[in-house]
């Protein structure tokens, strides 16, 4: 039992974890590695050799020390907002924040009835900046539940937003992110250590700087769109309605102008786009591909794609966005929710099945129509662009040097190694069915990230992009029926499900003999 009710050192108070009857206490990363007297409640005391392994005891409470932020949430969670307390310890500021918010549990697959480690969605009554973020009331906190590294999304968001060029409207607002930053902090609910989390911006219309709905008039202008689910529409094929007072069409659910705020959205650019590149000739596409869609991004999203291997990441989890329809309805993409990356399975598993999309030697793309006809009909040289693209950020020293790419890594793994945040993580949370049983191991994990990444980058060095559409894949014939095609060989789909019933299959990618196979 705790003997005490408040632990504060350093102007910071302790956060408790009432299952192991320990404080943490975060203070600044360079008081770590040395002797020093601190301030404990109003006295001073000695500590010896600061670091995260020790147990520190003063008057029967035990304490540790970290040097990552710690957010302490206090409420009751679950799916609907409720209003709560988000306690924020940064050892760098001179004392403690504490914020009346609304917070729900958050996500899609991470969010069901039996998960344990939960996303959070944070809306606090004001704007606030958070640890040099932006200024808003919209935050999330995530926790990496599939990814037995915790840290992946993070880091592919990370060099996404070093790498990616801005949108085709940055003239205008050159503030314009199609990225999102965040921050490795340590989270407790009501006294239970939570583990590791990233504090997170949130993909939006602020973020991207899409003009806002005129509110004398009602006209709509900016438009934002997510890819929610696994549905052909999604791959862009033919959508041949829409109801602009539903705040989902098939696959997708709209972000912008949302339906609590507007008595309408608006999902003509969408289905406009997915309509041109699902029903055209290839010279018509050649003719008009730069009207629907942000080819430069586009091309650093192919690209990012293939070197983190996001094998969740087409379609699905993918945000489209239009900056101001009334002017140009060109879709602009941006990814979001990069777990499923550098060999990690989105179900928690580090190999496949018989067709192991986790190897390095996996070569994916972007597996939505749109991206498909750039790549076959190389428009203005599209795939000589990415190319040349991918030369210059592979460069020594570059974004994509894959010393620069393992660095990333690298500065993660010690930074949770040195707080002390990998143990108390491990202990946490290793086994647990998040993780579908297995065992978090970070000193494994990393050295299995730097060998992935190692390989991945020597064989993607040794072809050209498109990795996947080759010049013999587009030569090779498309398949109405998969299961009765004369190669032999069982049938997935991008998922890595094996497909049994030809009832399944519907228009979109599938995986066969190695080999994706298009369906129209």
């Amino acid at each position: 039992m705790a003997s005490w009710s408040q632990i504060v050192i350093c102007n910071h108070e302790a956060a408790y974890d009432k299952e192991n009857d320990v404080w943490l206490a975060t203070i600044p990363e360079t008081l770590f590695g040395q002797d020093d007297t601190l301030m404990v409640n109003g006295n001073k005391q000695v500590f010896h050799h600061i670091c995260a392994d020790s147990i520190y005891t003063i008057d029967k409470a035990r304490i540790q020390f970290t040097f990552l932020p710690v957010i302490t949430l206090k409420g009751t969670f679950g799916y609907d907002y409720q209003e709560a307390t988000v306690a924020i310890s940064d050892p760098e500021a001179t004392k403690d924040t504490t914020y009346t918010a609304n917070i729900k549990w958050r996500g899609g697959t991470t969010n069901a009835e039996n998960k344990h480690k939960r996303n959070y969605k944070i809306k606090f009554n004001n704007d606030v900046q958070l640890f040099g973020m932006r200024t808003d009331n919209n935050w999330m906190l995530d926790a990496g539940q599939p990814d037995v590294f915790r840290m992946r999304n993070r880091i592919a968001m990370d060099l996404w937003n070093d790498m990616a060029r801005k949108p085709y409207y940055a003239d205008e607002k050159p503030n314009a992110r199609n990225g999102v930053s965040g921050r490795m902090v340590e989270l407790y609910v009501n006294n239970e250590y939570m583990g590791i989390y990233n504090l997170s911006e949130f993909m939006d219309r602020k973020q991207m700087k899409l003009k806002k709905v005129d509110e004398l008039t009602g006209q709509i202008h900016g438009c934002m769109y997510k890819g929610i689910n696994w549905d052909h529409t999604q791959m862009f094929y033919e959508i041949p309605e829409y109801d602009n007072t539903k705040e989902t069409l098939y696959g997708f659910e709209v972000e912008y102008p949302e339906l609590n705020d507007c008595d309408t959205t608006e999902w003509a650019p969408l289905v406009k786009a997915i309509n041109f590149a699902a029903v055209h000739d290839e010279k018509g596409f050649m003719m008009h591909a730069n009207d629907y869609f942000d080819l430069t991004v586009m091309i650093d999203y192919s690209i990012f794609n293939s070197i983190v291997n996001a094998i969740d990441n087409s379609g699905k989890n993918m945000f489209w966005a239009v900056y101001d329809k009334t002017v140009s309805q060109r879709l602009t993409p941006a990814p979001w929710d990069l777990d499923a990356t550098f060999g990690q399975r989105w179900g928690g598993t580090l190999v496949g099945g018989e067709v192991d999309i986790t190897s390095p030697a996996y070569m994916t793309d972007v597996d939505v129509m749109a991206f498909f006809y750039l790549y076959k009909t190389n428009l203005d040289g599209f795939n000589d662009q990415i190319n040349t693209r991918y030369r210059e950020l592979h460069q020594p020293g570059g974004v994509l040097s894959t010393d620069s790419i393992i660095g990333r890594f690298t500065y993660y793994y010690n930074l949770i190694k040195k707080s002390g945040a990998a143990r108390r993580e491990t202990q946490k949370w290793s086994g647990d069915s998040d993780v579908w049983g297995e065992v978090i191991d970070f000193d494994k994990e990393y050295d299995y990230i730097c060998n992935w990444v190692t390989e991945h980058m020597r064989i993607i060095d040794e072809t050209t992009f498109p990795l996947y559409y080759t010049k013999e894949f587009f030569e090779q014939s498309t398949i109405n029926h998969p299961t009765s095609n004369k190669r032999h060989g069982a049938l997935y789909n991008l998922k890595g499900q094996r497909i049994d019933n030809s009832k399944d299959i519907k228009p979109g990618i599938y995986i066969k003999n190695g080999r994706k196979f298009v369906v129209h």
